[in-house]
């Protein structure tokens, strides 16, 4: 390929239209793998060449910076790896020269692949020079080199940080850090270093906590962004502010030191300054996100991070006017016109949601202030107090307490007044408040004695705007979730008639494009009315009601593209709730032919939604679905022979798990489909995530089939010993990403295995066929369960019910029956049973109990769990 060929594929690739877009990408991305070399050259001399339009040399660094990271399919390698010595170093170079750009944007692209780069070769111990040119740059004298060389260290740590690496030694870190805050100095009046540098800050945090354990070090930088955060200068004190969002995080432990002095500097900084209010009040709330976290984690335990959220507590019970008085006040503010509302955070949003937060942790005190300030604005005539009123309501159903049940139950008639309100902000703001409501008090709907008004102020009102019903439709979700519990509820009593109104909702003809997540949303509720039903009669109509909405939606055009394939969507999902409840009894046969018939018909779009409803189909109707059978199988085969679909892949995968599971021995004609899954289990290239499932469906497969397909017992037990080894294999990996999959491996196989003996063994039957099997399981689950690796709790239940499966299917054999009983006394086994009598679930106790009376009725050994 020449170079002028590769820079119009490159145009076309990034700038041309869809069709010609994807032609170009497909030939750029071949070329990659066939020219790795030549192709990071092209892109290199392109970026370097001055004379090249700018969107185009920023396309060639782009594509770098993407494409470096993947696999070579021909090296098995990532694509820079797979590149010479010297390409490498011909496209670092040049990179590099393009930090001093006169062009921002092209530095600025430079310094993004630059970091990629490095995230692949700094842990390697490659390019060895970097980081000591970049931070002797960062002390230039020229400010174009500078401002790059900060720049580019932030880039660089913001890289690792993606790939989840370490790479930088604390000697290189402590330089990095020193570099960066050169550019934060006081006396820096160049504005672009400044304000590059706290950002570089920012990004390079989450290396530095090592860095901070020496108290010089935490101090200056501490004192150094504080100094930054009080500027005269705006942008410079937003920056700060914004980057002490990201130092509160990674240094909570480190709060107990420094939260009086955090105080002192963003405090002056809540009110009236717009943005960087929203920065300063952002801070407080990122710790008590911190702090939720810390006590969901570890409870009650004693550790640095508890010790913190206790400092924090306290700091904010002696403190919490400092915080509420100026975020009520906020309340009082107006987030802008309708039409071109900030759809981000907002003044009034933060300090809403600040103010929850220090209701929750500041605690009872906080309360009498909070209701003063709601019944002093709810009845003003200014709009904004009314709103205002409304929020402080609605933080106040963020927090759940006895008491803060008993005032809303007292005071929820008098916010459906403001739902009525004459103004369209207090009318949306109330239905937000509402919804929070419903989500943490849904007793305070379901029992209200003014109930039926407010149902049909709630049903009135979805006939307002849009942008207010998309929170009232919320409040149906969480009061439908509840049901079953409040069964006399006039909620629960008239929920046909909710379904009714939300599915009128759902195609309203005012929706646009952008408020389509209000149809979802409303099938949420729709669907929960479903799943709280029992009446098979009624599962049925709204069934056939579901259907025909579908038929009138495929033959009519009316409906905009967008909007129809969210409604089929959730139609498709709607069916799904309701056949999984129904069986070959409940529906006649001229309706479900007409339903099979509309389904195989539906929008491509939505195929994966068909094949979902077909997996209840095939729960549902055994019966009627074997006449469909080879149709069913035949639509299957084309998303299950292109796996790089992976979503249509797995869902297709599903559903032909549940129709061989539904169909059982009459699955036999298509079980040689079992030779492909055999092979993409064994093709080293194929998806590993997509191995998973695979397995899974396998293992559905033969557990219909069970000795029918016993023909395949010797490829079953070549991709066992196969994934058994992989997981073993990846667990000794030093990737976190190879890790995690070791771990979604290993209940994968040892679910696998547990299928694989109650397909193809019977309690007193002796089986020969997968004796040598058990000896392959007990090397598996002594190295891959045992207590060093901390396995979860539902992983040591999986591996002991797998035990106790081979004991009961191999007492008839007498070795393996032997070898068994020295593992399932040993003291592996036996740790593992004490582990999970530790806690109290009543499956893991059943299990604790099953164990202590197997070993002691077929092995005769007490077991003593302390």
């Amino acid at each position: 390929m020449q170079p002028q060929q590769f820079l119009d594929l490159v145009q076309c690739a990034f700038f041309e239209s869809s069709t010609q877009r994807s032609s170009a990408e497909q030939v750029l991305l071949k070329y990659k793998d066939e020219c790795p070399d030549e192709f990071m050259i092209y892109c290199a001399s392109a970026f370097s060449n001055r004379g090249i339009q700018n969107r185009i040399r920023v396309a060639c660094s782009t594509l770098v910076k993407r494409l470096v990271g993947l696999i070579h399919p021909p090296s098995n390698q990532i694509i820079w790896l797979a590149c010479s010595l010297q390409t490498k170093s011909d496209v670092k170079l040049k990179f590099m020269k393009q930090l001093i750009d006169p062009e921002n944007e092209i530095r600025r692209s430079a310094a993004n692949t630059i970091s990629e780069i490095s995230a692949i070769e700094l842990p390697r111990q490659e390019w060895p020079d970097l980081i000591e040119r970049l931070t002797t740059n960062s002390k230039h004298t020229d400010i174009l080199i500078k401002v790059s060389a900060i720049m580019t260290l932030g880039y660089i740590c913001e890289a690792l940080k993606t790939h989840q690496s370490s790479g930088i030694s604390e000697k290189d870190s402590k330089v990095i850090l020193m570099g960066i805050c050169v550019g934060m100095d006081l006396n820096e009046q160049t504005l672009e270093i400044r304000l590059t540098a706290i950002k570089a800050l920012q990004d390079s945090l989450y290396f530095m906590n090592d860095m901070f354990k020496y108290q010089e070090i935490f101090s200056f930088v501490k004192n150094l962004i504080f100094k930054n955060a009080v500027c005269n200068i705006q942008e410079i004190k937003h920056r700060a502010l914004q980057c002490l969002i990201d130092f509160v995080k990674q240094l909570f432990t480190f709060l107990p030191v420094f939260i009086n002095e955090l105080f002192q500097t963003t405090q002056a900084s809540f009110e009236n300054q717009g943005e960087i209010s929203i920065a300063a009040i952002e801070i407080w709330n990122t710790i008590c996100a911190e702090m939720k976290e810390e006590i969901t984690q570890n409870g009650n335990q004693k550790t640095p991070e508890s010790n913190a959220v206790d400092c924090c507590v306290q700091f904010f019970k002696q403190n919490y006017e400092g915080f509420l008085l100026p975020f009520m006040r906020n309340l009082l503010l107006d987030s802008g016109d309708v039409d071109d509302e900030y759809q981000g955070l907002s003044v009034p949003d933060s300090s809403c949601k600040g103010l929850a937060f220090i209701i929750e942790f500041a605690g009872v005190n906080t309360y009498d202030l909070v209701k003063n300030f709601i019944q002093n604005t709810i009845t003003q005539q200014q709009w904004e107090y009314r709103k205002a009123s409304v929020m402080a309501f609605g933080a106040l159903a963020e927090v759940q307490t006895k008491e803060i049940e008993m005032l809303i139950k007292t005071a929820l008639s008098s916010l459906f007044t403001c739902l009525v309100d004459q103004h369209y902000k207090v009318k949306k703001a109330t239905a937000q408040t509402l919804s929070r409501v419903a989500e943490n008090y849904p007793q305070c709907f379901h029992e209200h004695d003014q109930a039926n008004q407010m149902l049909a102020t709630l049903l009135d009102q979805l006939n307002n705007k849009i942008s207010i019903v998309q929170h009232l439709i919320w409040v149906f979700v969480y009061l439908t979730e509840q049901l079953q519990q409040f069964s006399m509820s006039i909620f629960s009593r008239e929920k046909s008639k909710i379904l009714q109104h939300l599915a009128s909702t759902s195609v309203r003809a005012d929706i646009k494009n952008s408020e389509i997540a209000l149809i979802d949303t409303a099938f949420m509720a729709i669907l929960n009315i479903i799943y709280s039903v029992t009446d098979t009669k009624l599962c049925n109509d709204y069934l056939i009601q579901f259907f025909q909405q579908i038929q009138l939606l495929e033959s009519g055009s009316q409906v905009p593209v967008e909007i129809k394939f969210h409604l089929e969507m959730g139609l498709m999902s709607a069916m799904h709730g309701c056949v999984v409840r129904l069986d070959d009894s409940t529906t006649p046969e001229s309706v479900f032919e007409s339903i099979m018939k509309t389904l195989s018909n539906v929008d491509s779009r939505v195929k994966n939604d068909y094949f979902y409803v077909l997996s209840g189909i095939a729960y549902a109707f055994k019966k009627k679905l074997s006449k469909y059978s080879s149709q069913l199988i035949a639509e299957l085969n084309k998303p299950l022979s292109e796996p790089d679909d992976m979503d249509s892949f797995k869902t297709a995968l599903f559903c032909l798990a549940d129709i061989a599971r539904a169909m059982e021995e009459e699955f036999v004609p298509y079980m040689n489909i079992l030779k492909y899954f055999f092979g993409l289990i064994q093709n080293p290239n194929f998806n590993r995530e997509l191995k998973l499932q695979v397995y899974n469906a396998i293992a559905d497969i033969i557990l219909g089939l069970k000795e029918k397909s016993f023909q395949f017992l010797g490829d079953l037990k070549e991709i066992l010993k196969l994934g058994f080894a992989a997981s073993m294999d990846l667990t000794k990996s030093q990737q976190n990403v190879d890790q995690d999959y070791a771990e979604r491996l290993k209940e994968t196989m040892t679910s696998f295995y547990t299928c694989i003996l109650h397909a193809y063994c019977e309690p007193n039957v002796p089986n020969f066929d997968l004796r040598d099997t058990v000896d392959w399981f007990i090397i598996f689950c002594t190295e891959m369960c045992s207590l060093k690796l901390k396995p979860t709790i539902e992983y040591v239940r999986l591996t002991l019910c797998c035990i106790f499966d081979c004991s009961h299917f191999f007492q008839t054999v007498p070795e393996t029956k032997i070898r068994l009983k020295d593992f399932i006394t040993s003291d592996f086994v036996i740790e593992l049973i004490r582990k999970m009598s530790q806690f109290n679930d009543k499956d893991y106790q059943e299990c604790v109990s099953f164990a202590k009376q197997l070993l002691n009725d077929v092995y005769g050994f007490q077991l003593k769990l302390y």
